[in-house]
């Protein structure tokens, strides 16, 4: 067994030396600085709050939203819309089995380049502004984020002085007074759901 080394064809031999050339530019090159991390910077403010409320619902509440399934129940079954009977009474069973959650509490960081909530962080440059909303039992912090398709980022303010917060988060973005809570969130909130 006498085994040859072939000579590299002349296609095999141009792309060695490609290879062999940008293998050479990659360990070559000076290292380039990196930007610092931003969940390395000091924090300058830090809490604990859950992202929304737990609401306190009482017998009443269950009488009348049990009322509503077994209604939506019955006209879905009398209409022959199956479908509908079926997610009438698994949101019914939702919130019955939901009824005892409590919403765990996150962490929320003001940092000296943005804010941090759990592992999502949003750049001050990133964000169009802040607001608070006042409910009868919590304060409620809003950032709209000025990236497409990316949420606004809530919290509640939980035992924070909301003078502090206005100061703290005004120094690098507008407070946006002019925003109020959305039609939809009043009905939630005020039906408990």
């Amino acid at each position: 067994n006498n085994f040859a080394i072939e000579p590299l064809c002349p296609k095999m031999a141009f792309f060695a030396i490609i290879i062999g050339f940008f293998s050479y530019m990659e360990n070559t090159q000076t290292p380039q600085t990196t930007a610092p991390n931003p969940l390395e910077q000091p924090i300058l403010l830090s809490w604990q709050a859950p992202v929304i409320a737990k609401q306190e619902r009482s017998h009443q509440w269950y009488v009348i939203g049990g009322s509503i399934v077994v209604v939506g129940a019955a006209y879905g079954i009398i209409t022959g819309s199956w479908p509908f009977t079926i997610v009438v009474l698994l949101c019914g069973a939702m919130y019955y089995l939901m009824r005892d959650h409590v919403p765990p509490l996150k962490t929320i960081n003001i940092r000296e380049s943005g804010v941090q909530l759990e592992e999502r962080f949003l750049r001050w440059e990133d964000m169009s502004g802040f607001w608070f909303i006042p409910t009868p039992t919590y304060i409620e912090l809003h950032f709209a984020s000025s990236v497409p398709r990316q949420p606004d980022l809530m919290i509640q303010t939980g035992t924070q002085d909301i003078m502090q917060l206005r100061l703290l988060i005004g120094a690098h973005i507008p407070e946006l007074t002019d925003k109020r809570e959305s039609l939809l969130d009043v009905f939630i909130r005020i039906a408990k759901l």
